[in-house]
């Protein structure tokens, strides 16, 4: 079996967190509530929940959904794409996309709440 990992951005706080636990709704399979270290269980609405790919970047570094990833000086973001159900590297500024597995040739510079690259916060 896979294993899943999520980090979680705390709207309120922002701030990046590494759940404890995240309880989801077992008709919806919806996230239902999240809790990180030192609070107790709140809605799963005051976070963004970021999956792992599966994959790390060329430094071994742990990819996850919304991750900037620089390959050859061009800058992609982490997506995912409900119609191949999958993750995919998104081009900033433009349509085209990469295939998440050319991850393992880039680095990751930054995720869409921190350090966020100054080539990508004026493309995207």
């Amino acid at each position: 079996m896979k294993e899943l990992k999520f980090r979680v951005w705390d709207k309120v706080r922002q701030k990046m967190f590494k759940p404890q636990a995240i309880s989801f709704d077992t008709q919806t399979l919806a996230p239902f509530a999240v809790s990180v270290p030192g609070r107790s269980w709140e809605p799963a609405e005051k976070f963004d929940l970021l999956q792992w790919t599966g994959l790390s970047d060329a430094k071994g570094s742990n990819v996850y959904e919304g991750d900037f990833i620089s390959i050859s000086s061009v800058m992609y973001q982490v997506i995912w794409n409900k119609s191949i159900g999958g993750f995919e590297l998104l081009e900033a500024g433009s349509s085209f996309k990469r295939n998440i597995i050319d991850v393992g040739i880039g680095e990751i510079v930054g995720d869409p709440y921190q350090n966020v690259p100054l080539t990508v916060t004026s493309r995207l």
